[in-house]
């Protein structure tokens, strides 16, 4: 997933206003945080846990002369094949 975030901060930077996004990923316990605005992404913060049972990713992606369809299809093509993001 960070080489597909990388990815599209380097092509299309400019135009990601704001990203924000909670992620379960595999191996960590806690959430992990991250956020950024065009090219400039913080370092991803674990969080001190879960609140509630849902353990799920959600990704906020706030553009401006972007195609959301072309962020969709990259997600598809580079981190989950099969899988359809939640729009």
């Amino acid at each position: 997933m960070s080489a597909w975030l990388a990815a599209l901060r380097q092509w299309h930077g400019a135009h990601l206003l704001r990203v924000k996004g909670i992620l379960d990923l595999r191996g960590e316990a806690a959430p992990v945080a991250i956020h950024g605005v065009h090219h400039v992404f913080h370092p991803p913060v674990q969080l001190p846990g879960w609140s509630g049972s849902a353990r799920r990713s959600c990704i906020v992606f706030i553009v401006q002369g972007l195609d959301p369809e072309l962020v969709r299809e990259s997600w598809r093509e580079r981190v989950a094949p099969g899988l359809e993001p939640v729009t």
